[in-house]
């Protein structure tokens, strides 16, 4: 009796931790109210210390929609996580955005239809749930009764669900702790947790505080970014999206082939020193593809996995999202 009361003890603790950290998971969390589009303008939305930031600072965007006698005004935001870019998303006020393709399995809203415009390379080694190195957690089974911090609703929450499973544990025998990436640092040095679950760029930035890692990308289904935007944003405007997301394309392309410039321009953005970049590229590619046959079924296995196990009572049809799009 006395370890049912601890278990339900912490899935309480846990709910609420999640919950007041970024609010109902379901699909029944309210209707959604979008916000009319402004065809004067492109907005466009990354989270924490998101690469992205570098080609804001660049213009590049800019300069592509200005090249092809696009003019639009361009307007960048910046979130806290995927999970607040997720929501601006669907609700208009924001017109493309990068996130992990968890989130939209996890926290997509049945009365808002979406449209996948690309797909960055698959990244498993980017994700990982991290320990100190003088920490006794050394497997997943280590980590009942533990407090895990990730950011809600991402790709490293259901890469810390699948990890869970894999120990034949669920979220109520943890208390999970929401975490705004960009203060992964902060919360590691105070060790304000017992557990982190990360991604780049903030996985390469804790690092020299030393780390261990005890779960990486491999075990879960998430493993890459995507970019959404919905069908009122881009209706009469696909033009002007395939402009972005190729200009988006090219400075990934500009990333990988200039490291050490890359490397240069974020870390004066972000304050990650310059070799924590470079091993962030190490671990995370870039890029933006097309939803081929491969990427789109797996797009589906991760709505379907994330349906599973964050309670979703209905799933989403990665599917559809991508058919909206087609990109020629």
């Amino acid at each position: 009796m006395r370890g049912l009361s601890k278990r339900l003890g912490l899935a309480l603790l846990s709910t609420a931790l999640l919950l007041g950290g970024c609010g109902d998971r379901s699909e029944e969390a309210g209707k959604v109210s979008r916000q009319p589009v402004d065809s004067g303008k492109l907005k466009l939305g990354y989270s924490g210390s998101s690469a992205l930031i570098g080609l804001q600072k660049r213009g590049d965007v800019e300069a592509k929609l200005a090249a092809h006698s696009q003019s639009v005004e361009v307007q960048w935001q910046r979130f806290d996580d995927d999970a607040a870019l997720f929501r601006a998303i669907e609700e208009g006020r924001v017109d493309i955005g990068a996130v992990g393709h968890a989130v939209p399995a996890l926290l997509h809203r049945e009365d808002a239809p979406l449209v996948y415009l690309a797909a960055e390379p698959a990244n498993p080694a980017a994700y990982a749930i991290v320990v100190p190195l003088d920490s006794g957690i050394f497997t997943a089974d280590d980590l009942i009764g533990k407090r895990i911090a990730s950011a809600p609703f991402s790709n490293e929450h259901l890469l810390l669900l699948q990890t869970l499973g894999s120990a034949g544990l669920s979220e109520r025998d943890v208390l999970l702790a929401p975490l705004a990436p960009a203060d992964t640092l902060r919360s590691l040095e105070g060790r304000e947790a017992d557990a982190w679950a990360v991604a780049e760029p903030e996985l390469s930035r804790i690092e020299p505080l030393g780390i261990r890692i005890i779960a990486d990308g491999t075990l879960s289904a998430a493993k890459r970014d995507i970019y959404v935007t919905t069908p009122e944003s881009l209706k009469g405007r696909e033009a002007l999206f395939r402009l972005a997301v190729d200009a988006i394309g090219e400075y990934d392309d500009w990333m990988l082939a200039q490291i050490h410039d890359a490397a240069e321009l974020l870390s004066g953005l972000t304050g990650i020193e310059h070799a924590g970049w470079l091993a962030s590229f190490e671990r995370k590619s870039y890029g933006t593809a097309p939803f081929l046959a491969s990427i789109a079924k797996e797009e589906q296995q991760v709505a379907d996995t994330a349906a599973k196990l964050g309670g979703r009572k209905n799933g989403i049809d990665a599917q559809g999202f991508i058919r909206a799009w087609m990109p020629e």
